[in-house]
């Protein structure tokens, strides 16, 4: 090539044929300005198919009359049950497939991927895709209930069947051309036989699980009995309901009290623990973790109770009911989760390079200025709530916690562009707009708590300003921090602060706007779009600050709408 052309996207196509198939030997060579253009890769095309699938499944199931669809027998109750664990097998089959695709490094996959990122999305598929949504919405309208469409519930399966493989065959040829899907289901090969059989045995799992049940609540209650009776002298159990009584205060121990919700999320968390730091680890004595860690959480379980019965014993049900109880097991969680990185990355019988010989070369460690004043506020928060009852007295903590974490990193903290313009109030005041009008349509308004209501006219001012002070000042910043200044830039590379928030990309903005939406609950897809909205400001104005501010405006709103309209669920 010479000079002249240096700068020119000339599109070489290099394969080979094999056994029938056209097998892409390099993405470079493909298309050497993909990457520059910063088009969508087709693994994010792929993830965009999802996520707007899994929210039109969300707003098609304000049309079904779940009364009438649990009442339903017959076809009506074998498509419900299909609808059910179809649904369950195909999010585990597309997790799964994602999750087996990285790990195998398949090179023609990530060839078709960044060959992608020229390709531009087809609005005229896209709109087709749109306008299957309502027959679609009118189908399902008409399954249970008997309104919408009158007609044989067989017709209505057959066709809601039809319309629905046909919108999701369009929203596939909008993100990509067909041949490309092809290519890349291809590429996988055997792995849709594992994806499969991991997708049915995951989706059976909660069946399965139900068998544990009796047996781990039966141990359960025993040991926590053999806890207490040395303790608590007028403690009476009764092994055939599973009540233990001390007089003062008495607990059922049901199966939810048996951990296993809890090891579940911890097998999952160790899971992608040793999947992402596979190279760091000594297998298959790794696994080891696995068994290690569900005991000690189920000894921390048993100790919960325990101390859940010796709390309300010395006269705070409150605080037993409606604060430690609902905390502990997420103390529990972390508190295993903690101690299963901390020690496994320390042992040189599990951990290739273990952190104990690597240590003394790191004079800092750059994460913990980003992630410390965010990680300080939810540790405090879960001790403040299991010290509460109803109503969380000790939230001022969590604003003293974070600001005494911010001001202990606030010298590395000033290397970031602090500034901000008047993007970052329009954009939070969009962010706050959108987040009322969600909150106003799926949770319910509450006025002032009447433990707050109740407090001394001076503690109560100071419990609001606090509140409101935290709010405003310390959590933008410690979640700024954490999701925006760690997360979104370490999923790009493992020295964060070397990327330039232009450099990001897609991945880390969606995939930090995605945590950050998880985060908050209930309000988990607003969430989702505010993360989308304040990652897209520095990445465009190169300012941190810009997200920070874009955020305290949000939370100003917020607060004010709280205050002046007693929208008390917004807090």
């Amino acid at each position: 090539m010479r000079a002249g052309n240096a700068g020119n996207c000339a599109t070489h196509h290099i394969a080979t044929a094999r056994r029938g198939r056209i097998v892409i030997m390099s993405a470079t060579l493909i298309n050497p300005c993909a990457e520059r253009r910063g088009g969508i890769p087709l693994v994010w095309r792929a993830v965009l198919v999802l996520l707007l699938l899994a929210f039109e499944k969300f707003v098609l199931n304000f049309l079904v009359d779940f009364d009438a669809a649990q009442a339903a027998t017959g076809l009506g109750a074998y498509v419900r049950e299909a609808q059910h664990w179809g649904f369950r097998c195909l999010v585990t089959l597309a997790a799964a497939l994602a999750l087996f695709g990285y790990v195998q490094g398949n090179a023609r996959l990530k060839a078709l991927n960044a060959l992608t990122r020229a390709a531009p999305v087809n609005r005229e598929w896209l709109a087709l895709h749109a306008t299957l949504f309502v027959p679609l919405a009118a189908l399902t309208y008409s399954f249970y209930g008997n309104h919408g469409f009158s007609a044989p519930l067989p017709l209505l399966a057959a066709g809601w069947l039809v319309v629905a493989s046909a919108a999701v065959l369009a929203l596939l040829a909008a993100m990509a051309p067909w041949r490309t899907w092809r290519e890349a289901a291809a590429s996988l090969g055997s792995l849709w036989y594992y994806a499969a059989a991991a997708a049915i045995v995951a989706a059976s799992a909660m069946q399965w699980s139900q068998m544990l049940w009796a047996p781990t609540t039966r141990i359960t209650f025993e040991l926590v009995d053999q806890i207490l009776r040395p303790l608590i002298p007028t403690l009476r159990s009764n092994a055939a309901t599973q009540v233990l009584d001390t007089g003062r205060f008495a607990v059922q121990i049901s199966y939810l009290c048996s951990g296993l919700e809890g090891a579940g999320l911890l097998l999952a968390f160790c899971c992608a623990w040793l999947l992402y730091f596979r190279r760091e680890y000594y297998f298959p004595r790794a696994l080891l973790i696995i068994p290690m860690g569900l005991a000690l959480l189920f000894v921390l379980n048993i100790l919960r109770i325990a101390i859940l019965v010796l709390i309300g014993n010395a006269g705070h049900p409150d605080i037993a009911i409606y604060g430690f109880h609902s905390q502990a097991g997420w103390i529990a969680f972390n508190c295993t989760a903690a101690g299963i990185v901390f020690l496994s990355r320390r042992s040189p019988w599990l951990c290739r390079v273990p952190a104990s010989t690597t240590a003394h070369r790191e004079s800092y460690n750059p994460t913990a200025a980003y992630l410390v004043p965010l990680l300080a506020i939810l540790a405090t928060g879960m001790l403040s709530k299991a010290a509460s009852g109803r109503f969380e007295t000790l939230y001022p903590l969590r604003l003293v916690a974070a600001a005494l974490a911010i001001w202990y990193f606030r010298g590395r903290l000033r290397t970031l562009d602090w500034r901000f313009s008047w993007r970052a109030v329009v954009a939070g005041a969009v962010v706050f707009a959108m987040w009322v009008i969600v909150a106003h349509l799926f949770t319910a308004p509450h006025a002032i708590p009447v433990q707050l209501a109740a407090m001394s006219p001076v503690a109560r001012v100071s419990w609001i300003t606090m509140r409101a002070l935290a709010a405003i000042i310390t959590v933008p910043i410690a979640e700024e921090l954490g999701y925006r200044g760690y997360l979104m830039r370490r999923l790009r590379s493992a020295d964060f602060e070397a990327v330039r928030f232009a450099d990001v990309g897609w991945k880390g903005l969606a995939i930090s706007a995605i945590v950050f939406g998880v985060a908050h609950g209930a309000l988990w897809l607003p969430g989702i779009a505010a993360g989308l909205v304040y990652g897209l400001l520095p990445m465009r104005t190169a300012r941190f600050g810009e997200a920070v501010a874009a955020h305290a405006t949000t939370n100003v709103l917020i607060a004010v709408c709280v205050l002046s309209a007693q929208q008390w669920q917004l807090w």
